[in-house]
C-alpha cells in the first residue's frame, strides 16, 4: 500500500542502487531526490562511515529489549543529551519514527502534568473544583503542522492528512496561528509580532489556562506545511508565554533537526530551551530511530511515577550505532559551517529565480531547508495550491511530474510549492544542476499562468 495515495494505477520506480544524492533505476536512469528520502538521508544514501559502523554493530548486538543494556545505545542518549540545551540530566525516550517520538512527547506532557497536580502530598479532593478533572491536558499546536500518522501525532496536526481520520481524532488538542510572516493575520514587525504572541496568551487563557493546558507542541520551522521559519524572536516569546502559564513547551526537530537548517537544531537559530525534544528521520541514517528528548525538570517527575508508553523495538542497538556514527559526521568539523555557507547560496540562487518568474510569491528557509510558494498574483498572494487542495492535481503537482520525467529530479507533489530539500552532503555543482531544473519548470508554471 502506497503512503497517502489511492492504490489503483500505484507503479513504483524500480531502483537498481543509490549513491551520494541519487537514485539509479533498472532502466538506466539517474535522479537527483531533492526531499533526501522523506527528508531521512541528511548523509546522502550510502556514507561510508554509517554502513562501517552497522557492519560492525551487526557483528556485537542487533537488539535486546530495553531491560538490557548496549554500548551504541548509551552513547546515543548521552550524545542527545549533551546537544540539547539545558543540563546533563536529560533521559530519552527511543522509538522508531517522529510519530512515535512524538506521542511519547504528548504522552509525556500529559502524565507530567498529571504528576505534578495529584503527585506528592495533594489528595484530588483537597484541590478545587477546575483543578480536580480533568487535569491539565489540552496540547496547543498550530494549523500549518504535521507531527505524524498515529493518531495522536495525526489529531495534533493541523494539516489537512488529520481530516482522513476525523471525527475520530484524539480529543485534547486546541489548533493556534500560524507564526507565517508571508501571510500573517497579525501584521508585519515587532508590532505584528506582539500581537500574535497575545492572541496565544488569549487562546492559552480561554482554554482553561495551566489548570486545563498541558504543552505548547511546535515544529521551530514548519516543514511539510510550507516550510515557514518564524519570525525573529517569535520562539522567544513562546517559551515565555510557557513559563509563565507552566506549561510544557514540545518542538519537533523531526524535519529541521540534525544540521538540516545549518544548526544542529533549529532551535538553537534563538537559543531556546524547550521541555521535551522530538527527533527523527534522519537520526538514523538509514535505520528507523527516533528520539523524545526530556529536559531534567521532566524526567524527574518519572522517577517514582511510571512513564506510560513504550515500543517493542526501543533502543534498537544497530539502529542506534547508525544515529551515533551520523552525529559523527555532522558534529565533525567543518560540516555544519558548510551546511550554513551553501545553504546561503542555495538560498541566493533560488532567490534570483524568483526575480525571473513572476508565480514566485515567496523565497524561504535556511540551511538546505527551502521552498517557492507559488502564487496566482504576485498581488493579491492567492496560492495556486489552496490548503484545501492538497490532493488535488495543480500547477504545483504538474510541475513535480515535470521535474521527474523530463530532468530527472524528484520532488514531492502534495506541498503547497516546490520543495528544496537536498541531503546535506550535496555539492555546489548538484545544487546548481537542481536549480536550473526548477528554472525550466517554473518557466512552464509563468506560461500557463499568462493567460489569467
Amino acid at each position: 500500500m502506497q503512503c497517502w495515495s489511492a492504490q489503483a494505477g500505484y507503479a513504483p520506480i524500480p531502483v537498481a542502487e543509490t549513491r551520494g544524492c541519487w537514485i539509479h533505476t533498472t532502466d538506466g536512469r539517474r535522479i537527483f531526490d531533492l526531499r533526501s528520502a522523506h527528508e531521512c538521508i541528511n548523509l546522502g544514501f550510502n556514507h561510508p562511515h554509517v554502513l562501517q559502523a552497522m557492519r560492525e554493530q551487526m557483528e556485537r548486538v542487533v537488539y535486546v529489549t530495553d531491560d538490557f543494556a548496549t554500548a551504541p545505545t548509551a552513547e546515543l542518549v548521552r550524545r542527545l543529551a549533551r546537544l540539547a540545551p539545558g543540563g546533563p540530566d536529560k533521559k530519552v525516550f527511543l522509538s522508531q519514527s517522529g510519530a512515535a517520538a512524538v506521542e511519547a512527547a504528548i504522552k509525556a506532557a500529559r502524565m507530567f502534568q498529571y504528576n505534578r497536580v495529584f503527585g506528592g502530598t495533594t489528595r484530588p479532593e483537597d484541590l478545587d473544583a477546575p483543578r480536580q478533572y480533568p487535569f491539565p491536558y489540552k496540547i496547543i499546536s498550530r494549523y500549518r503542522s504535521w507531527h505524524g500518522s498515529t493518531s495522536g501525532a495525526a489529531s495534533a496536526s493541523g494539516d489537512p492528512r488529520r481530516w482522513f481520520q476525523e471525527p475520530f481524532t484524539v480529543p485534547g488538542v486546541v489548533f493556534a496561528p500560524d507564526a507565517n510572516p508571508y501571510r500573517s493575520f497579525f501584521g508585519s514587525g515587532a508590532e505584528g509580532l506582539q500581537a500574535h504572541l497575545n492572541y496565544l496568551e488569549y487562546l492559552i487563557e480561554q482554554e482553561g489556562g495551566s489548570n486545563k493546558v498541558a504543552a505548547v507542541l511546535i515544529e521551530p520551522v514548519v516543514g511539510s506545511n510550507g516550510i515557514i521559519p518564524p519570525p525573529p524572536g517569535y520562539l522567544a516569546g513562546l517559551r515565555q508565554i510557557c513559563d509563565d502559564w507552566n506549561l510544557l513547551l514540545i518542538a519537533d526537530e523531526t524535519m529541521t533537526g540534525l544540521g538540516r537548517t545549518g544548526r544542529m537544531l533549529a532551535i538553537d537559530h534563538e537559543g531556546i530551551q524547550p521541555d521535551i525534544i522530538v527527533l527523527g528521520k534522519a537520526l538514523g541514517a538509514y535505520c528507523p530511530v527516533a528520539a523524545t528528548i526530556f529536559s531534567e525538570r521532566v524526567s524527574r517527575s518519572f522517577d517514582h511515577n511510571i512513564f506510560g508508553h513504550g515500543q517493542s523495538f526501543s533502543g534498537h542497538a544497530l539502529g542506534c550505532a547508525a544515529a551515533v556514527a551520523s552525529l559523527d559526521v555532522i558534529e565533525g568539523e567543518g560540516f555544519l559551517e558548510r551546511v550554513q555557507t551553501d545553504g546561503e547560496y542555495l538560498g541566493s540562487r533560488l532567490r534570483a529565480l524568483a526575480q525571473r518568474h513572476p508565480c514566485v510569491g515567496d523565497v524561504r528557509g535556511l540551511g538546505f531547508f527551502w521552498t517557492l510558494e507559488l502564487v496566482k498574483n504576485r498581488e493579491t498572494r492567492e496560492p495556486l495550491r489552496r490548503f484545501t487542495e492538497k490532493y488535488t492535481s495543480t500547477v504545483v503537482s504538474r510541475l513535480s511530474d515535470f521535474l521527474l520525467k523530463e530532468r530527472q529530479v524528484y520532488v514531492p507533489s502534495d506541498k503547497f510549492g516546490i520543495w528544496v530539500v537536498p541531503p546535506l552532503v550535496a555539492s555546489r555543482d548538484e545544487l546548481d544542476f537542481v536549480v536550473a531544473a526548477i528554472d525550466a519548470a517554473l518557466e512552464l508554471a509563468d506560461a500557463e499562468l499568462a493567460p489569467a
